[in-house]
């Protein structure tokens, strides 16, 4: 059995999978929040995935690494990730830095160098950045900047030097590949003329589309990859980076990354069910994941969790299939 542990507000990043492209996988796959993850230790055998680390409290941390110590014990399961010994976003992005991987350094506001080079951009360390932050070219910028931080919702904000250019054609890209146990598979490589690349336009060049296949049926990076993620101590997660003067940059790791956004509909761009494979037998794979043994609690708690995603998709996928209609009709 595969115990998916997350954040009780994320647990959504294997729904679609789980729920329209390999349903199979729901025999073996549950997930647990980080409440009930003390429910573990009534296991016998499986996998136990830790993810959203960055998203708890250090008490929330404390708590977990408590547990995984003591499942520790049970050669009966096998951990990916731990709570508190793989690395997140900061202290990942220094320990490059500093053994010469990437070019680009990070800063916490209050232990800004002199030497920083511009331009900046700041951003949170906890969860996800889905909007494109302002390029800061100067110290007064970023100073200013910085004193607006008392206002905002971040959590622990990084200041991150920006790094990156474009290719021949115009277009910034970002690559992103999945690590599921000893599997690296490439999962996307996005474009964009920002240097903010989070997806690509949904109009692509034909030159584009063949680039994008050959990334994904070739996996060109998987080792350099697998070598991060072994410096992150990370055996489950995303990695997203990128490719400056020819050595690849690496931008964060995720490990509660999103498999598939979207429920399929009639107008998908892409067939999402590769991807969905690539996933699904990459976690049945794993070693124990598909020992049947689990508890009611979890269960049920899994099930409960399961039907609230279900209705959540169902009203995306109404809605995504209804703005397509309206937008064939204008």
């Amino acid at each position: 059995m595969i115990f998916y542990v997350a954040h009780r507000e994320h647990a959504y990043t294997q729904a679609v999978v789980l729920l329209y492209h390999r349903t199979d996988l729901e025999a073996w796959f549950r997930l647990v929040r980080y409440e009930d993850a003390g429910l573990l230790r009534g296991v016998r055998a499986g996998v136990v995935i830790w993810s959203d680390m960055d998203r708890l409290t250090s008490d929330e941390l404390s708590r977990a690494a408590g547990i995984s110590a003591e499942l520790a014990d049970n050669t009966g399961l096998t951990q990916l990730n731990h709570p508190t010994a793989s690395l997140q976003r900061f202290d990942l992005l220094r320990l490059l830095h500093a053994d010469g991987s990437n070019a680009f350094r990070v800063f916490r506001p209050d232990e800004l160098e002199e030497a920083i080079r511009y331009p900046v951009f700041i951003r949170d360390e906890t969860g996800a950045l889905y909007r494109e932050p302002p390029l800061l070219h100067d110290r007064p910028a970023l100073d200013a900047a910085i004193a607006r931080l008392d206002g905002s919702d971040l959590v622990r904000p990084m200041v991150v030097e920006m790094i990156g250019s474009p290719g021949m054609d115009g277009y910034f890209r970002k690559y992103a590949a999945f690590r599921v146990g000893d599997t690296i598979y490439g999962q996307h490589c996005a474009m964009s003329k920002s240097w903010f690349v989070k997806n690509s336009p949904e109009q692509l060049l034909p030159a584009h589309i063949e680039e994008i296949r050959t990334y994904i049926d070739t996996n060109p990076d998987a080792n350099a990859v697998m070598q991060v993620f072994e410096k992150a101590r990370m055996q489950y997660g995303r990695i997203d980076y990128t490719f400056v003067d020819g050595r690849l940059v690496v931008f964060e790791i995720n490990s509660n990354p999103t498999v598939l956004s979207d429920p399929p509909t009639p107008f998908a761009i892409y067939d999402p069910k590769p991807f969905a494979d690539l996933q699904a037998d990459a976690l049945l794979a794993l070693p124990q994941a598909t020992e049947a043994d689990s508890l009611a609690a979890i269960d049920t708690a899994h099930q409960s969790a399961l039907a609230k995603l279900r209705r959540h998709y169902q009203m995306r996928r109404l809605k995504l299939t209804l703005r397509k209609v309206l937008r064939k009709r204008k």
